[in-house]
């Protein structure tokens, strides 16, 4: 049979044997390509890397290396019980190694919030070249959360527990529900409850039709500690921001969903709302304009090559005739993606949207989602739209990205 285990997510493991080859062969068997780590270990590396703290490798005692520093350069995983050791850092704790079956899943989730932060600098950077002196002030606002579960005794519980963080919390069983709730654009966080005493979401949730349904909001999943996980689960997880572990009782759990959904909204990237004073605003759309997509593109190509991940551009154009309803049409192409997608007006009805993060299958699939919202407003019937995803090659600039995809070939004409 074919070996393609060449193609599973890469990481590097730092530990001593034997338990080192026992991580090893669970990583392997779960869909990783995990090998020991070099001596010294390379800190720079993109690849994420595992640290058993029960058989620290004696060179990296020698160092005595502070994971603060060193997490802030590559996704970091700790196995340790110590579920204190990773505070004030963004790396993963596994406390058990049973839970290195789940570390797949569990790291696409760290690696996009890194990917967040990441984006959050560089903008902020962008964003100063244009007059933007400090970062804009995170808004003190009460954030709410949408609960998506069936509920039970433990949602009470944990739903007061919450309130006393001043966070408010609404319950949805659904797909369409949640869907229709967000659109209200309200929502700091999804929480969605996999436990058995939460009603177990994932048993009466699509979580194929997700993505579309929940995206632009980041979600935390609440998973009982040690629990099978089902395909269900695993695919929501996937899609996960965080994932939450129920352990403790329902202030201590409060305390920790609380945590998660201030340190995401106070990483948030910035916004064009955030600028309207500076040169880098379009009047008419109130997205960012051409000169700062060109600027930020520049950044983003380097950070993209830097980290060894995926970035995509995005070209829609609207016919001639419709640029009328090109405020409205921004409007909602804002409230449908991730805050991390960096939206400009390019001029004569044409928007970019660059996707960090996203490969060309990820960005065509945005595209398509969009269209689809589109061809479900009636306030849009009749308007007509080309649209063109181009991928970031090592041989792209700024300049020549946003020339390729602004050169088509496009797809065939939209009609809403």
């Amino acid at each position: 049979m074919l070996d393609l285990s060449f193609l599973d997510p890469p990481i590097e493991v730092a530990a001593s044997s034997p338990r080192l080859d026992m991580i090893l062969s669970r990583l392997r068997a779960h869909g990783m390509r995990a090998y020991p780590a070099s001596d010294p270990i390379d800190f720079e590396a993109t690849e994420p890397l595992l640290i058993d703290m029960e058989s620290l490798p004696a060179g990296l005692r020698d160092r005595n290396v502070k994971l603060g520093d060193e997490a802030a350069r590559r996704p970091l995983v700790l196995l340790t019980p110590d579920t204190k050791l990773a505070d004030g850092i963004d790396a993963l704790i596994v406390s058990r190694d049973s839970d290195l079956a789940l570390l797949r899943v569990r790291l696409a989730s760290l690696v996009r919030r890194q990917a967040r932060t990441a984006e959050f600098r560089i903008r902020l950077e962008t964003a100063s070249a244009f007059g933007a002196d400090q970062a804009p002030a995170t808004s003190d606002k009460r954030p709410e959360v949408l609960y998506l579960g069936d509920g039970g005794v433990g949602f009470f519980s944990l739903r007061a527990a919450l309130q006393g963080h001043d966070i408010a919390v609404t319950a949805a069983l659904t797909l369409r529900t949640a869907g229709d709730y967000l659109k209200t654009g309200r929502f700091a966080a999804i929480l969605a409850d996999l436990t058995p005493g939460g009603g177990d979401a994932a048993s009466h949730v699509d979580w194929s039709r997700a993505e579309s349904a929940l995206a632009g909001t980041p979600m935390f999943v609440l998973t009982e500690p040690g629990a099978d996980f089902s395909q269900a689960h695993l695919a929501a997880l996937m899609m996960s921001t965080d994932l939450v572990e129920h352990g403790g009782d329902a202030e201590a759990l409060a305390g920790r969903i609380s945590r998660a959904i201030r340190d995401h909204a106070a990483s948030a990237p910035v916004l064009p709302a955030q600028l309207l004073a500076t040169q880098s605003v379009d009047e008419e759309t109130g997205l960012f304009n051409r000169d700062f997509i060109k600027s930020h593109l520049d950044r983003q190509i380097s950070l993209s090559s830097e980290r060894g991940e995926p970035l995509c551009v995005m070209t829609i154009k609207l016919d001639e005739e419709f640029t009328g309803a090109l405020p409205d049409f921004a409007q909602l192409i804002r409230t449908r993606v991730r805050d991390t997608d960096c939206l400009a007006h390019y001029g004569s009805g044409t928007i970019i949207i660059s996707t960090p993060l996203t490969p060309y299958s990820g960005a065509v699939r945005l595209a398509e989602r969009l269209m689809t919202t589109l061809g479900r407003q009636s306030s849009f019937d009749g308007l007509r739209l080309s649209w063109r995803v181009v991928e970031k090659r090592s041989y792209h600039t700024a300049g020549t990205l946003l020339a390729e995809g602004l050169s088509g070939p496009y797809t065939r004409e939209h009609a809403a």
